[in-house]
């Protein structure tokens, strides 16, 4: 609680809380949030994917959220599957190549790579439910990395299972 007072209390960031997908997830994002939607095809099955972002200082402050679809439920490989896809895709995004045992999910994580900005890193956290697949996400650059608010935030967020 105190680390979310003297977060307030810097000028840059303007912490809120902001419920998501109907309310299965809570954050607190550092700024406004904008949100996008997109499919998102595996294996077959088309889910609906929104991200929900804030940037500030060039860091990214990133939800996303796919529901599962009634095929995916109640098939745990195929969603363990979907997860581990994800995760990869993280890494692969930062052009770092995956490592043979991914991080468990609810966990949080960090990547080292690059970007055309130069060298990135991100903190992540993806969780699996029996109904969605939530990330969330902190990139920045190395060096100006919010280590406390990218720990914050992805302290804050609430799945709902």
């Amino acid at each position: 609680m105190l680390s979310w007072l003297l977060m307030a209390c810097t000028p840059s960031y303007n912490w809120r809380e902001v419920s998501l997908a109907d309310g299965a997830v809570k954050a607190f994002f550092p700024d406004k949030p904008l949100t996008q939607e997109r499919p998102l095809n595996y294996s077959g099955h088309e889910l609906r994917f929104s991200l929900t972002t804030a940037t500030v200082d060039e860091a990214l402050f990133a939800v996303g959220y796919a529901p599962l679809p009634e095929a995916l439920r109640g098939a745990p490989e195929k969603t363990q599957g979907l997860a581990s896809t994800i995760v990869a895709s993280l890494y692969q995004n930062m052009g770092v190549e995956p490592p043979t045992q991914l991080p468990e999910l609810g966990k949080p994580f960090t990547i080292e790579g690059k970007s055309q900005q130069g060298p990135m890193r991100m903190r992540a956290t993806v969780w699996l439910t029996d109904h969605a697949l939530i990330e969330g996400i902190v990139m920045a650059g190395q060096a100006p990395f919010p280590e406390q608010e990218a720990d914050e935030f992805l302290r804050g967020l609430q799945v709902a299972r």
